[in-house]
């Protein structure tokens, strides 16, 4: 067992490794750790830039993107759970995702990640993490059919996020269809051949745009309220 290298730790003591090929990336995430009054920064590039630096000075806590070229994220957290990578095999690592899929949190997981968090990035969310790896007391063991180091209670973590994902497939099974839930349209209207004989039958209308009828010999009002006269 290898104790997680960042456990006890002061946050102002860490020395952080976060590897992204984006530029704006890198400098938020600069920016974040900065504010947190982290001892250390380093920003690298590409997984294999990162990997050959940590080699030679190992990081409490790697935060890493996802996707990336030529290497990605994960394929990083694979070459340093190896037993050749040394102290890199203790390393705790924060992966970086813009879509956290099911798979990439599967994998996450096997591979010993500790924490996955979706982008955009929020300071809180990176500093609740870092909290949480100086206190987190989980140990890396080596996995006797992979032949890496991973979390302890991975299998453990695997079926905990795998009946999550059931759970939230059964709320979405259980959300009622469309034709169930919206109770079909009546039409109140008339058909329109109907409304267009409906004033026929009536007679003439009185209402906006009708003469009214008046009784013979009725005097004849303007719009003003004053009697008209006859004009022949």
């Amino acid at each position: 067992m290898r104790q997680n290298r960042a456990m006890g730790c002061d946050l102002r003591d860490l020395d952080v490794v976060f590897v992204d090929d984006a530029r704006q990336d890198q400098a938020i995430m600069r920016s974040i750790l900065t504010g947190a009054r982290v001892a250390r920064i380093r920003g690298f590039s590409s997984a294999e830039e990162a990997h050959h630096a940590m080699l030679m000075e190992p990081p409490h806590v790697v935060v890493t993107d996802y996707e990336m070229p030529v290497a990605d994220g994960l394929e990083l957290v694979r070459s340093m759970r190896d037993p050749r990578a040394g102290p890199l095999t203790a390393v705790p690592v924060i992966l970086v995702a813009g879509t956290p899929t099911r798979m990439v949190v599967e994998r996450s997981i096997a591979l010993g990640v500790h924490h996955v968090v979706a982008k955009p990035l929020s300071p809180v969310a990176v500093m609740r993490r870092l909290e949480a790896i100086v206190r987190d007391a989980r140990q890396f063991v080596l996995d006797e059919v992979t032949g890496r180091f991973v979390l302890q209670d991975c299998d453990r973590l695997l079926d905990v996020q795998r009946k999550r994902w059931n759970d939230l497939l059964d709320g979405v099974r259980a959300f009622p269809k469309r034709r169930d839930a919206v109770p079909p349209r009546r039409d109140t209207q008339p058909p329109v051949e109907e409304a267009m004989e409906e004033p026929r039958r009536r007679g003439p209308l009185h209402g906006l745009g009708a003469p009214m009828r008046r009784a013979p010999g009725e005097p004849v009002e303007g719009a003003t309220g004053q009697r008209l006269g006859r004009t022949a």
